[in-house]
């Protein structure tokens, strides 16, 4: 007898394009955009799906669209822990010689091994501890410059994935100049760009600003949540196919709990998965202890060390804990009413706003729609049952009468 495996994955982003929910017509339609030789700027919160997206995309790109649109090549750039230039090599290196495709990543070690030998020295030890003290910031710029050129070399139609972008606003010697001259100037009407981030406000800034040196040169698109239905019908697929049918109630249950999530989704139905044997349904009662037992453990996350910090900090990181607290008690609509302000010790409605911003910055809330809301469902459910403030369920009360 086979062993049959969960199918459900929540902690990396999905690259089986059997597994990845209702983001074809979107990946269509940045394909095509892209294709036209207009760079994307993608917006999306942590955990909803934006590398994910990238994958299916790059599958989207290989395809013909036509004589205008043949198949394009793709290299993701992952900029998430970039704090300098070096930092900023170290990831171009990477993504060029760890290409998935042979040939493209036999192309960039020739490109690389080119490059190595016109200035001198191995671009490894410019990732590495033992950079030699006597290469400049100036320098660095101009081996990341000649590495971009080289980059794109690797294909006569091309797309750049930079992952994260906004990371590049806090690193030192000019980034976005130097990807305009190499990657946005001549040469390089082959090359697109796509440019996600999960801090809205920051990439938006980068983009937006006559200052900045890619003012204007990409289109800005929110990354669309998935649908109710079409999550629906890939939970009851997977569980169905894998010999675990789930309950109409449960589905409905898991989607309400995480709110169509996407990460919290697929680690809610692992965990349902998981606590089912073989043979057996999922019923309501095995989504709600599988919900239960993951709030509870959000008490050792890394959003409960965020919260700490932030309730040991100054006024304005307390407002952002108040914040975070109407939001989960109350949802996101008239987060600015005078009553609800001073129910939560705002000394002002007006700090509530400027709050929301700062925790949008840190990743941690979103807007949409004109409604604020905590970006994942588990830790917005654990902050409301610990909440003195929180409306209790009618469900709740009558249980304990």
């Amino acid at each position: 007898m086979s062993t049959v495996l969960n199918p459900f994955v929540w902690d990396r982003p999905l690259d089986d394009p059997s597994k990845i929910v209702g983001m074809e017509a979107f990946a269509n339609q940045i394909a095509l955009t892209l294709k036209g030789q207009t760079n994307v700027a993608l917006f999306g919160p942590r955990d909803t799906g934006k590398t994910t997206f990238t994958n299916q995309l790059a599958l989207e790109l290989a395809k013909s669209h036509g004589e205008d649109a043949p198949p394009f090549d793709v290299v993701k750039v992952n900029l998430q822990r970039v704090v300098s230039i070096p930092g900023f090599i170290g990831c171009v290196h990477d993504a060029m010689i760890g290409h998935p495709v042979k040939h493209l990543r036999r192309a960039a070690q020739r490109q690389i091994g080119a490059l190595e030998k016109e200035i001198g020295f191995d671009i490894k030890v410019i990732k590495g501890s033992v950079k030699s003290t006597a290469v400049n910031p100036a320098q660095d710029g101009e081996t990341l410059h000649a590495q971009l050129i080289a980059l794109r070399s690797l294909s006569e139609r091309l797309v750049v994935v930079f992952d994260e972008f906004q990371r590049l606003r806090h690193c030192p010697g000019d980034p976005l100049a130097i990807i305009r001259s190499a990657l946005m100037s001549s040469g390089s009407n082959h090359v697109s760009l796509l440019f996600t981030g999960s801090i809205r406000n920051a990439l938006k800034m980068m983009l937006e600003d006559s200052h900045q040196p890619i003012f204007g040169e990409a289109a800005q698109m929110q990354l669309p949540a998935i649908s109710r239905i079409d999550f629906l019908e890939y939970l009851d697929f997977q569980f169905e196919a894998t010999g675990r049918p789930a309950d109409d109630d449960a589905l409905n249950y898991l989607l309400s709990a995480t709110r169509v999530h996407p990460r919290s989704t697929q680690q809610l139905a692992w965990e349902c998965w998981a606590a089912t044997a073989a043979g057996k349904r999922v019923t309501l009662e095995t989504v709600i202890d599988a919900h239960d037992r993951l709030v509870q453990t959000i008490e050792r996350s890394e959003f409960a060390s965020v919260l700490n910090v932030l309730m040991s900090g100054d006024d304005a990181e307390a407002n952002e804990v108040r914040a975070l607290q109407l939001l989960a008690d109350r949802g996101g609509n008239n987060v600015t009413s005078r009553p609800v302000a001073k129910r939560y010790g705002f000394s002002s409605h007006s700090r509530v706003r400027p709050a929301l911003v700062r925790l949008q910055g840190r990743g941690l809330v979103d807007q949409r729609d004109g409604s604020w809301y905590i970006v994942d469902p588990l830790f917005g459910e654990w902050l409301r049952r610990a909440s003195p403030l929180a409306d209790r369920p009618a469900m709740e009360t009558a249980n304990e009468a």
